[in-house]
């Protein structure tokens, strides 16, 4: 089976679990942080589970799609607070308490300043820190008004002192490049 269809399997496996994730984060109006933003880390997780065969794709598929829900509740805390809702869903739902653990520690420490416990957990936070770096979240935060200026003081030292693995800092230097085209040709247009 090719790594496509193992992730296919996975989210149908998941689908009300992540349907569920997906519900919460179209209620979620930070444009940094909506379900554009979910759909960027699911993409970017799959990009790096290509490189990682060691990793849980399951644990790192439901993760991704559960890592932003508590900042439907609250900004500050929302890693801890989103481990917290993806535990209580997943034992309505019946899953083993083993995954659960597992996804539990997959986001429950994806912040800026802290430091995954667990290789799912570490491609969960960089996969989650390359989209600052994705053209579709400029977008988004372009046509809203977001302010930059934030993320413009991160951006050039991310990739050394945020991203752990080599293929996650391959993946944004492909997304730092798009970026620097992207915002020279929105620069340009405004110029003609």
């Amino acid at each position: 089976m090719d790594i496509k269809e193992e992730f296919n399997q996975i989210e149908e496996k998941n689908r009300e679990l992540i349907g569920k994730a997906m519900g919460i984060m179209k209620q979620v109006t930070d444009k940094k942080h909506a379900l554009s933003h979910v759909e960027s880390v699911v993409n970017y997780t799959k990009e790096i589970l290509r490189n990682v065969d060691s990793a849980d794709k399951e644990v790192c598929i439901i993760s991704a799609y559960w890592h932003d829900v508590g900042r439907s509740v609250k900004q500050e805390g929302h890693a801890k607070l989103s481990a917290d809702m993806l535990q209580t869903e997943m034992k309505n739902l019946g899953y083993d308490e083993e995954l659960i653990q597992k996804c539990y520690f997959a986001i429950y420490k994806h912040g800026w300043r802290e430091e995954p416990e667990t290789l799912e957990g570490i491609i969960i936070r960089d996969a989650d820190k390359i989209d600052f770096a994705g053209i579709g979240r400029w977008k988004e935060c372009i046509k809203a008004n977001c302010p930059f200026s934030k993320i413009l003081k991160l951006l050039p030292t991310m990739r050394k002192e945020l991203l752990k693995l080599e293929c996650s800092k391959q993946i944004f230097d492909r997304e730092i490049a798009n970026l620097v085209v992207y915002l020279h040709n929105q620069v340009f247009k405004i110029r003609q």
